[in-house]
């Protein structure tokens, strides 16, 4: 199992615009954590593993909601785990942050839970990644994690790359199917083959249908954004393009949605997703 090519992007350029970006993304997405932590509410001195933690908004976030609780985050990007650990140390938390592949990674002593705010959709073998998460828990032991739906249902993702796509060269390529990116998880029947072929039992897989608000105090911020993080971002990295023209694009655009209150807010959707080992 190869995870180089995740390894090497998740410490390149990419995992600084995310330790840049962190406090913003992290705000974004904070339905999601009380989605996830709400499917295990973990008991005293029970412990949990944060696949994917990155800069560890969601292993604090349930340090924070439980007592006597050990949280371990594991995460591939040393910048973002060096986010992590400045945040924990910061106020306290009872967390600690691994650089480690869970794919292959294993804990000193099994947990009781596993959890994952969209850390999991990346795994070049999903199936061997998922059997070795199962077996760094304890018989019974849970997992509850967010992945996205298709693009299409994610207007936050969807709306600013169409906005540019009259300026791109070329229209991106959708991947095929099953390939690890953000979006990799659409299918749900594809996720519970995955959960089933790796040993887990009793899956649950639940949509999460809301809203998001694009980060930024106006639509040049938030546009802005939007060109660094997201499928336009990755459209655009490798493309000697004009980038001020789709900038504008999309400020367009995004001004057309905007709320009264000057802040975008668009369509997401993801699957929750429930398994026991």
């Amino acid at each position: 199992m190869d995870n180089s090519a995740q390894i090497d992007y998740w410490n390149g350029p990419a995992g600084q615009k995310w330790v840049r970006d962190a406090d913003r993304m992290d705000v974004m997405l904070s339905p999601f954590a009380e989605a996830v932590i709400s499917r295990i509410a973990p008991k005293p001195g029970q412990s949990v593993i944060d696949i994917g933690c990155g800069a560890g908004a969601l292993s604090l976030n349930l340090a924070a909601s439980s007592v006597n609780v050990a949280v371990t985050g594991v995460d591939i990007s040393e910048p973002l785990l060096a986010v992590a650990r400045a945040r924990a140390a910061a106020v306290g938390a009872k967390a600690t942050f691994v650089n480690g592949d869970a794919a292959v990674w294993k804990p000193e002593v099994l947990a009781d839970f596993a959890i994952s705010r969209f850390g999991v959709m990346f795994f070049a073998d999903p199936v061997a990644a998922f059997a070795n998460i199962r077996k760094s828990l304890h018989k019974d032991g849970r997992i509850a994690f967010a992945c996205w739906r298709s693009l299409q249902e994610n207007a936050w993702a969807l709306t600013p790359l169409q906005a540019a796509l009259p300026l791109l060269s070329e229209a991106p390529m959708p991947p095929p199917p099953g390939t690890p990116g953000p979006f990799a998880f659409a299918d749900k029947e594809y996720i519970e083959r995955i959960l089933m072929e790796s040993g887990w039992l009793d899956i649950r897989i639940a949509p999460w249908d809301g809203s998001l608000t694009l980060p930024g105090a106006s639509v040049a911020e938030s546009a802005q954004f939007m060109l660094e993080m997201g499928p336009l971002a990755r459209a655009i990295s490798d493309s000697a393009l004009d980038l001020a023209s789709i900038k504008a694009a999309v400020e367009v655009r995004l001004k057309e949605l905007a709320g009264p209150d000057g802040r975008v807010h668009l369509a997401a959707a993801a699957w929750i997703v429930e398994a026991v080992a």
